[in-house]
């Protein structure tokens, strides 16, 4: 079911994409042959004016033809109508190209915006403003001085940050300095935290060794037969404290929970808005080498606006974090902090984040995840690389330049240039599948898995 989805995933992101070239298209009066979802084979569809609307046999995506297209006009093949793609003056052809990856990109914005007008069960590290829970012995965190009950008011450019931006952030910057701005009793510090480095995957990240604040453990789905069952703990549960200790973070109670070596431990637990005591026994679990009580914590909480502008502002972060660690995570390639190999993923490796992500998070998961695809598919197809619309759209500035001057382009010259365009793509994408095959066996091998979230407790 995970493939199927990514399929359905693959194909949404690619029809938003062409129709943005068909629509713009339409409006500024070029003929456009065929609208199709998929490739290969015209399997069925029909005829309204003189578009064919198709669907074909292959089902990884979609295409525009537009007549006239393709060199056919330099080439002498034109038909001589005047709604043919290159017939049209350079503005035109210039707005269609640039369409598909504007559709792209206002996708990614509407998703997230959407979502919180609708109102959802967000993560509350992305939800939650930033006071610290715990700090970890020896980390970097405890060795810049940061306390529990910390309020951290910025790091770095960053003002107001979530505690998503901080991690990921962190995770991209192993070994440097980050400048922090905290409030502590109502006094604001300026502490610097040189990060900590851990390797996952062969990969270097950074470490800084703090945890989220939370008042409580909420208790989502409990295991049958499991010490939670057996205790009396049901789902929508509050856990207030654990051995009379209040909860302030969700790596303190587990911690709290192994240091019971397995005896029964007191929960005053919040039902209905009442509070209960609860005994529990934890049970070890041999495969995680940890004692658990057997439930899944809720670790999100519902947000929802009613204002249009607040949903704006939200879908514009939201897409510009991407942004912005995207831009890191490349800008640390280029200068050979990271791995290239690491850094891309081809069909194959998008596949597994696809069926993973709806395995795990669901629809809700995937479709957050199609509208950060939609935004690097905008992003890609921008890039000026011949036969994609990056590439086009250089093709029509250089021809306009050369207009100016009283030249032209000549048919050698687009030819040469689509001919590098196709060597490139094609390089990159036997490069990307390779390393995702790679990615595979060492998977199929036995490598180590990445770092576990937190899951069943």
């Amino acid at each position: 079911m995970g493939y199927l989805v990514f399929v359905l995933v693959l194909c949404a992101m690619v029809v938003i994409h062409e129709f943005g070239h068909f629509i713009v298209a339409k409006m500024l009066g070029i003929a456009v042959e065929t609208f199709s979802v998929g490739f290969g084979p015209r399997l069925l569809g029909f005829r309204i004016g003189e578009t064919d609307y198709r669907l074909s046999a292959i089902p990884l995506g979609g295409y525009v033809k537009f007549r006239g297209e393709n060199l056919e006009m330099i080439q002498g093949k034109s038909e001589g109508s005047i709604d043919e793609f290159l017939a049209h003056p350079k503005w035109k052809r210039l707005l269609v190209a640039v369409a598909g990856p504007v559709f792209n990109i206002v996708t990614a914005l509407l998703i997230p915006t959407i979502a919180i007008l609708v109102g959802f069960q967000d993560s509350i590290y992305r939800a939650q403003q930033m006071m610290i829970g715990m700090v970890r012995p020896g980390t970097a965190a405890e060795v810049a001085g940061l306390q529990r009950g910390d309020r951290i008011l910025a790091y770095g450019n960053n003002v107001n940050p979530t505690w998503e931006d901080f991690f990921l952030d962190v995770r991209l910057r192993p070994d440097e300095e980050i400048p922090m701005r905290i409030e502590r009793g109502g006094v604001v510090l300026t502490p610097v935290v040189r990060l900590h480095s851990d390797t996952i995957d062969k990969e270097k990240i950074g470490v800084v060794g703090v945890e989220p604040y939370l008042d409580s453990v909420k208790v989502g789905r409990v295991s049958a037969n499991s010490p939670a069952m057996q205790a009396g703990l049901k789902e929508g549960d509050r856990i207030l404290t654990i051995a009379g200790q209040g909860i302030t973070a969700w790596n303190q109670f587990k911690e709290a929970l192994q240091s019971t070596n397995g005896q029964p431990i007191a929960l005053q637990v919040e039902r209905d808005g009442q509070p209960i005591e609860i005994l529990a026994t934890p049970r070890k679990d041999e495969q995680a080498g940890e004692f658990r009580l057997g439930f899944f914590p809720v670790m999100t909480t519902f947000v929802k606006t009613s204002s249009l502008g607040e949903a704006l502002r939200y879908g514009w972060d939201y897409n510009w974090r991407i942004l912005r660690m995207t831009g890191v995570f490349l800008g640390q390639v280029v200068s050979g902090q990271r791995s290239m190999r690491n850094a891309v993923a081809g069909p194959i490796g998008i596949a597994q984040v696809t069926s993973d992500t709806y395995e795990s998070a669901g629809w809700a998961g995937t479709i957050e995840l199609m509208g950060m695809l939609s935004l690097n598919l905008g992003i890609f197809n921008l890039l000026p690389i011949p036969i994609l619309d990056g590439g086009v759209i250089l093709l029509i500035l250089v021809e306009g330049l050369l207009g100016l001057l009283g030249l032209s382009l000549t048919m050698n010259m687009r030819e040469r240039f689509q001919q590098v365009g196709f060597v490139l793509v094609m390089l990159l994408m036997g490069f990307v599948i390779i390393n995702d095959l790679m990615r595979v066996g060492e998977r199929w091998l036995g490598s180590p898995p990445a770092q576990e979230q937190p899951a069943n407790r």
